[in-house]
């Protein structure tokens, strides 16, 4: 994710350029030319201490963290295990309702079933966006849930480990309008991101409450799941960019579906649209009215940034790249498979940033409410490579309350959101490139490559990158004094 106002600083030019690519047209499908593959891609999850509604495990979190020095050769699977999502929206004007059903199978016992109802979080609120539950199941049976706070609804439900249930929930959403967020309507466009009830899970861990943030930032976590089938009902005319493979589509009624993402984000409206291949993955965006952007130069310069990304950290994980152009976004939100984007912004290193995401979240995820700076530092790092910002950023003064503050939660930044970008993106993300010098290119580039593998479709912690740069001490190091490695 990333801010107009940050994008400003994300200025400069690739230093990387990838040659033109063949035959694209408005309607033109993938094809199978290029460089960039969908890899296999499950893992393990991290260990620690469960949250108090999950019962603890007596026995060693079984995602425990491979050694460093095996390096598998490609993406670690999607766990066989993972929740199973499948969802219905209908767009009408500034309503979205839906229903969602999510078969979760829970590592550990829990006594509850823990949905975040990220269209609650202040942002989106403070201009009248909203979700209403309208009913919760639990395997059939129609359950009372609770709001402990607004963005956390708690679902009675007794569950061992290792027993799969069936949650069931029927919502509405009202999108807001005039702010810079996930969720929004202006005209006949509409979109949100996160707008599902989402499943709060981390696998050896237990439910994510982390409190939702004022800023322009995420504080949301969640395994990856197989979408299933999303279905998405709009009225005639409007066209629809989500996540996921398009399986069908009568020009009211759109179908996807997705074999491990986290999380969902959909866009509707008369939009212009723009295909371009990059190998087997299908890079699609759409350009809301009002908007002067190219969709086929936007398509473009996501799919050069692919292709940089994909040389430098492994194959592009998803099998296609779906991103909405929309209006009174500013920067960037990134999601599996998917970018909700502002106008504009293929001009500095926002595109960049935000491709960078679908590795840094996407693939390898992280708690973004415990530890932000395990996306936006390595997709500031990700694209300050690929645009050549790097020594930019370098001479960039951090302010003093966020110095060696790069690992902080949210929790610390929502009264410093001020000079986030600053200690977050740019200072963990220098402290990245300085690692990378430190330890020497090649090796760190190798160390990164492996930590991406083994952790592929899993959540991620610290520990385990310390893991992965073990025999990098010089590197690790340079971390530890940035306060990212704490």
């Amino acid at each position: 994710m990333i801010a107009a106002l940050a994008a400003g600083c994300s200025t400069g030019t690739p230093t990387t350029q990838t040659p033109a690519l063949g035959v694209t047209t408005e309607s033109a499908s993938p094809s199978d030319t290029g460089t960039t593959s969908i890899p296999p891609s499950p893992s393990p999850s991290p260990s620690a201490s469960p949250s108090p509604s999950a019962s603890p495990s007596p026995r060693p979190s079984p995602t425990a963290t491979p050694a460093a020095a095996s390096c598998p050769t490609t993406y670690a699977l999607p766990d066989p295990k993972r929740p199973r999502l499948s969802a219905t929206v209908s767009f009408s004007d500034g309503t979205v309702t839906g229903t969602e059903r999510i078969v979760f199978t829970p590592d550990l016992a829990v006594s509850e079933i823990v949905l975040r109802l990220w269209a609650a979080a202040p942002r989106p609120a403070r201009a009248g966006g909203g979700i209403d539950i309208r009913s919760t199941k639990i395997d059939g049976r129609v359950v009372t849930p609770r709001r402990s706070s607004p963005t956390v609804l708690r679902i009675p439900a007794r569950v061992a480990a290792g027993r799969a249930v069936t949650i069931d929930v029927a919502f509405t959403l009202r999108l807001p309008t005039g702010i810079n967020d996930r969720f929004g309507h202006r005209g006949t466009t509409a979109w949100f991101g996160s707008g599902l009830p989402l499943l709060a899970w981390e696998r050896g861990r237990g439910w994510a409450v982390d409190p939702a943030t004022a800023a322009f930032a995420e504080a949301s976590t969640s395994e990856a799941m197989e979408l299933t089938s999303l279905t998405v009902r709009r009225a005639r005319g409007l066209n629809v960019i989500a996540t996921g493979v398009q399986v069908s589509e009568d020009g009211v009624t759109a179908r996807f579906r997705a074999r491990s993402v986290r999380d969902v984000a959909v866009a509707v409206g008369k939009m212009r649209v723009a295909h371009v291949p990059v190998g087997n993955v299908d890079v699609v965006v759409g350009v809301a009215p009002g908007l002067a952007d190219s969709p086929l130069a936007t398509a473009r310069e996501l799919a050069r940034a692919m292709r940089v990304h994909a040389a430098r950290f492994g194959p592009f994980p998803y099998e296609r790249l779906a991103v909405a152009v929309l209006p009174d976004i500013g920067g960037g939100i990134e999601y599996p498979g998917a970018v909700l984007l502002g106008k504009n912004q293929i001009r500095d290193a926002t595109a960049s940033h935000e491709v960078a995401h679908e590795w840094f979240y996407g693939l390898i995820g992280d708690d973004q409410g415990r530890d932000p700076w395990l996306d936006e530092s390595f997709a500031t790092y990700a694209e300050a490579l690929d645009r050549g910002t790097g020594p930019t950023y370098e001479r960039m003064t951090i302010p003093s309350a966020g110095k060696g503050q790069t690992g902080r939660p949210m929790t610390f930044w929502e009264t410093r959101q001020s000079i986030y970008f600053r200690s977050v993106y740019i200072q963990g993300g220098v402290a990245l490139i300085q690692a990378r010098r430190a330890a020497g290119a090649a090796a760190f580039d190798n160390a990164l490559r492996c930590h991406i593998r083994r952790n592929a479709h899993r959540v991620t912690t610290p520990a385990d990158l310390r893991t992965s740069l073990a025999k990098l001490p010089a590197a690790i190091r340079v971390l530890t004094a940035a306060g990212a490695l704490r």
